[in-house]
């Protein structure tokens, strides 16, 4: 059985403060934006937390049916269409903790 790790992701709400609608989008759900929709919390930041196996998830916000990078993300990679997706490396618990002893 495979592991399965919280990965939270968070959009900033002055990125685009009239958003009425924001979702995380990427191969772990099959880039479907019904799938992952984000709340905004108090602050007026959106935010959800996804269950995902260690690796790496290739992914991107869908802001009001707009595809945006996430500025905190791990990296990029092109998608094919002439434009980026965001990366995000997910590791283990253990090995955050053994990455984390050795600093």
């Amino acid at each position: 059985m495979a592991t399965l790790v919280p990965v939270t992701f968070r959009f900033p709400a002055g990125l685009m403060p009239t958003a009425r609608t924001v979702s995380v989008i990427g191969s772990f759900n099959g880039w479907n934006p019904a799938v992952h929709r984000m709340r905004r919390t108090s602050g007026g930041d959106w935010l959800t937390t996804v269950y995902l196996t260690p690796g790496r998830a290739v992914y991107c916000f869908s802001v009001d049916g707009t595809m945006w990078l996430d500025p905190t993300d791990d990296g990029r990679v092109p998608n094919g269409w002439g434009s980026e997706y965001s990366v995000r490396h997910i590791a283990t618990d253990s090995a955050m903790l053994a990455g984390a002893q050795s600093a």
